[in-house]
């Protein structure tokens, strides 16, 4: 009897448990994230030195330890080449050429932590996750959006895919740049 009225509807249970769940696991990656990467000391970024937005605007970056920046140092020095031997341009010897190391950014010191093996994979594996569940849960919501408001089923779909597309490439890229961060 129902077949008469069209193809019944689908409850769609899943997809709203799934919705309330990765919200619920956004809310506490987000906490975590924030408290690990900006008030747990023993980790903090960027914040134990606080920069003025005017400090800002002139290119003045946070000041970090010496142990942190002796790590960068040694992780930009190239490694020995075999011509170690040969003479050095003019140009890479004089003093009034500027500073060879530009200082320690917050990017560079990001990338030294995620260079660490044990920290970067549980990091990683965390970065990985809240993508997943970010890209859902926006997705989805974006997905609910357009199915309310576009009455043309053509059009609906059109529209869906092209939106579960384009998670799917903020996934792999995203996935991608996590993964190679730090190598």
């Amino acid at each position: 009897m129902p077949r008469q009225f069209g193809r019944p509807a689908r409850s769609g249970a899943f997809a709203w448990y799934a919705h309330r769940i990765t919200g619920t696991f956004l809310l506490f990656l987000l906490i975590t994230h924030f408290w690990v990467q900006h008030y747990d000391r023993r980790t903090a970024s960027i914040t134990h030195s606080v920069v003025t937005p005017a400090e800002a605007s002139q290119g003045v970056l946070p000041r970090y330890p010496a142990e942190a920046a002796d790590a960068v140092r040694d992780r930009r020095a190239p490694a020995p080449t075999p011509d170690e031997g040969r003479a050095v341009p003019a140009a890479q010897t004089d003093p009034d050429a500027g500073p060879s190391d530009p200082g320690v950014t917050p990017h560079d010191v990001l990338m030294l932590r995620l260079g660490d093996p044990v920290y970067a994979v549980l990091w990683k594996a965390f970065n990985l996750l809240f993508l997943l569940f970010a890209l859902h849960h926006g997705f989805h919501g974006l997905s609910n959006i357009l199915t309310d408001y576009i009455r043309n089923d053509m059009l609906r779909v059109v529209a869906v895919s092209l939106s579960w597309t384009v998670a799917l490439v903020l996934l792999i890229v995203g996935s991608f740049s996590v993964v190679t961060a730090g190598l």
